[in-house]
This record gives structure tokens, C-alpha cells and sequence, in this order.
């Protein structure tokens, strides 16, 4: 019997990575994990790289948002020495083969400083995230061992991500022109596990595990241009070399990630009144075999004084990784306010997002709920 555990327990961990290559093939019994699920087939869920406050607007104000690390060029009207960062707690049902399964998740997912060194010159150093990796996939199955059929589940987690450490500056032209560029350091780890549990229990439970660490590099640029009073456009670009994971010193994977390009309009009739709209394009098949180009776009609008603003907004576009033979799709609504203190040295920014993602059977609904915290000394 020991030898017959010793045997299937060495294969435990290839046969729950095929299980999860082939979701969309043959569902799992349960699924359960922190992060997004369409995430499982590829390197990750890309993250969101907006202030509480853009992410409320539907990330259309990302890129005029000198605390939103999506564009550089912002940073030359910071004016003063600002601390940023921002958590997240989201409420996500997963539908797949006929099970729904209820998940949750904290993040605190941006966090930066960015300040003016000189008359034209800004400067911003911080991280955000940019892939989630945390899940736990469940399957059922059975193997015929010494001609008896035996019952077992097979458990597949991912615990970690990888953040996009960046350092950036901007520079002020002219009145209407302002450029940015930065360098982005990708680091993170997972803890990767892999367990089988037969239902027999004279049986022994076969567990695997390993610490895979990644690494990788961007650079990126910007502009800013004020086009008319209360008009502005920006464009912006990045390119991202590979991501390397590496198990015990061993290089185990090499994945090329993506270029991106992306731009928005800002429309400012009147101090209390604000709106944008924005694009991005980011090429995602790079990534390999099931991997797609996504586009994606957003609409917002912010309300009201600045001391205590009403902002809205919708966003909407693709997934790069899930399962199924088509990108998957995404749609979402958000709403925020925020509450100046202390003069306006301090800032905390509240915002609510409802997001579905559908694709290859899959479904979620999440509701995310952020909080944002601003200070400037």
C-alpha cells in the first residue's frame, strides 16, 4: 500500500496542474480562493493601477491623477510632498458548472510618495500590484489502485502576487505640456501547493509544495497636453520585458509580457464639474498559448466641490487569460466620494464597484469596497 501512495502522491501536482489548464473542459466540484478565477490559466489577474479616486470615476481619471501610477506626466503639478495609499475588501460569487461559491478578499494594493525637487522637476517612487496569483482549485476524481476503484480530491493553491515597484519623474514644458517617465521593477513570490486526499482513510494524504519567485522589468513614458481652458488629452505607453519565475535558484518558467498603450480626455467646464474619458490596449497574447490582446475603456465624472466630491462611472472591455476559446469580458459601474481634513492636508476617499466578468462558463459578480488615504505635510 505505501508504495502504491508513493506513486500517486509523485504525480499529484501534474495532475492537478492539467485539471486546471482544462477549467473550461471539465469544471471542478468547488472552487475557492481570494483572487479573480479567470486568472488560473494564465500568469495572473492583471491589477487596477488607479487612486481610489480614478478606480471610483470607472478609471477614466487614471490618467490625469498624479496619484494614479497608470501615467507619469501628472506628476509635474503635484506642488507638494503627498504620501498615498489605498485597501480594498471584495465580495465575489463564483458561478461555474452549476456551483456558486462565495469568496472574499483584502488587499491593499497602491501605495506611493511623490513630491516637486525642483521649479519643473516631480518625482514619484511607490508599488501597486501587478498580478494577482492567489486561488484554490478543488477536484474530484478516482484511480483504480490494486483493482479497487478509490474516491479522491485532488487541491491545486496559489498564495501571492507580483507588484510593480516604480520610480518616476515628470517635467513641465510649457503651460500646456508636461511628460513623465518612469522604471518599473516587477518582484513577488507564490507558495504553490498541491495536495491529495483519498477518501479511504488507511490511505496516506500526499502533499507537495514549492516557493516560486518572480522578477522582471518596464519602462514607461507620457504626455499631458492642455489642448483649451478645461480641456486636456494624455497618452501613454509601456513595455515590459518577461517575467521570470524561479524555484530554488532554478529558472522554472519565462513569460513575455505585454506593451500597452493608452490615452484619455478631461473636460473641466467649471471647478465643480468634471469629466473624462479614457482607452488602453494591451497585448496580452505575448503571454502564450490561451492568452488574448484586450482592450478596455472608461467613463467617469466627478461632482461638486473638491473638499467633498460625488464622483461616478462605468468601465468595460476583456480579460487576457480564462477559459474558453474567446477573451473573456468585464463590465462595471462605480460610485465615491471623499472628505478633506485638516485644511486639506489629509484626504480619505471612499469608493463601491460592482464588476462581472463572464467567459467560457464562467462567471463572477464581485462588490469592492475601497478606502483611500491621502496626506500631504
Amino acid at each position: 500500500m505505501s508504495r502504491a501512495v508513493r506513486w500517486t502522491g509523485g504525480r499529484a501536482v501534474g495532475t492537478a496542474v492539467v485539471a486546471v489548464t482544462l477549467l473550461s473542459a471539465s469544471p471542478p466540484v468547488r472552487l475557492s480562493g481570494q483572487d479573480s478565477q479567470f486568472g488560473i490559466r494564465g500568469v495572473g489577474t492583471p491589477g487596477r493601477w488607479e487612486s481610489v479616486r480614478s478606480r471610483s470615476t470607472g478609471g477614466a481619471f487614471g490618467p490625469f491623477d498624479p496619484l494614479s501610477p497608470l501615467m507619469e506626466a501628472p506628476l509635474a503639478d503635484i506642488g507638494q510632498l503627498t504620501a498615498t495609499a489605498a485597501g480594498g475588501t471584495s465580495h465575489r460569487d463564483v458561478a461555474v458548472g452549476g456551483t456558486t461559491t462565495a469568496l472574499r478578499a483584502t488587499r491593499f494594493p497602491l501605495m506611493g510618495v511623490a513630491g516637486p525637487v525642483g521649479r519643473r522637476v516631480a518625482v514619484a517612487a511607490g508599488f501597486t500590484t501587478y498580478l494577482d496569483k492567489s486561488w484554490d482549485v478543488t477536484l474530484r476524481d478516482s484511480l483504480l489502485l490494486r483493482g479497487v476503484l478509490q474516491r479522491y480530491t485532488d487541491e491545486l493553491t496559489s498564495d501571492g502576487s507580483v507588484a510593480d515597484v516604480r520610480l518616476a519623474a515628470a517635467s513641465r514644458l510649457s503651460r500646456r505640456i508636461a511628460i513623465g517617465a518612469g522604471v518599473h521593477v516587477l518582484v513577488g513570490s507564490t507558495r504553490m501547493t498541491a495536495e491529495r486526499r483519498f477518501d479511504d482513510s488507511s490511505f496516506q494524504t500526499v502533499r507537495q509544495s514549492a516557493e516560486v519567485r518572480y522578477d522582471g522589468l518596464g519602462v514607461s513614458g507620457s504626455v499631458l497636453i492642455g489642448v483649451a481652458p478645461g480641456l486636456s488629452i494624455a497618452g501613454w505607453a509601456r513595455s515590459d520585458n518577461r517575467l521570470r519565475a524561479k524555484v530554488a535558484e532554478t529558472t522554472s518558467a519565462i513569460t513575455d509580457l505585454p506593451r500597452m498603450a493608452g490615452g484619455g480626455l478631461l473636460f473641466a467646464p467649471s471647478p465643480s464639474a468634471r469629466v473624462a474619458a479614457s482607452a488602453v490596449w494591451r497585448s496580452w497574447s505575448r503571454a502564450g498559448v490561451g492568452a488574448f490582446d484586450t482592450w478596455s475603456w472608461s467613463a467617469g465624472a466627478e461632482f461638486g466641490s473638491r473638499r467633498m466630491p460625488i464622483r461616478l462611472g462605468a468601465r468595460g472591455g476583456q480579460m487576457p487569460f480564462g477559459p474558453g476559446t474567446k477573451a473573456p469580458t468585464e463590465v462595471a459601474g462605480s460610485l465615491g466620494t471623499g472628505r478633506a481634513f485638516a485644511q486639506g492636508r489629509a484626504l480619505i476617499d471612499l469608493g463601491l464597484e460592482r464588476l462581472e466578468r463572464r467567459g467560457g462558463g464562467l462567471i463572477e459578480r464581485v462588490w469592492t469596497v475601497l478606502v483611500g488615504l491621502t496626506v500631504r505635510p
